[in-house]
């Protein structure tokens, strides 16, 4: 394993962190970029360090896409679950 490839285990955590934290929206009416949910996942109970890469990849895995992905910060068409506000 690289220095900066997760386990199973951390993109489980990751993964059911995402689909319990972040809820889709049809409309922007706040789009959230990448690089500040990664933070809100670094900084929850059961956060840890992750790049933003490795953020953005888990946002598609678990279904969302992004605005532009030609942006180094993708920003999501989601809003917060009331816990994170």
């Amino acid at each position: 394993m690289g220095d900066y490839e997760l386990s199973d285990i951390e993109i489980k955590t990751i993964d059911d962190w995402i689909n319990l934290n972040i809820l889709p929206q049809k409309t922007a009416k706040k789009n959230y970029a990448s690089y500040a949910l990664k933070l809100l996942f670094e900084q929850s109970p059961d956060g840890f360090f992750i790049t933003n890469r490795q953020f953005k990849e888990a946002m598609v895995r678990c279904g969302f896409s992004p605005v532009n992905k030609n942006k180094l910060n993708w920003d999501f068409r989601v809003s917060l679950s009331p816990e994170l506000k």
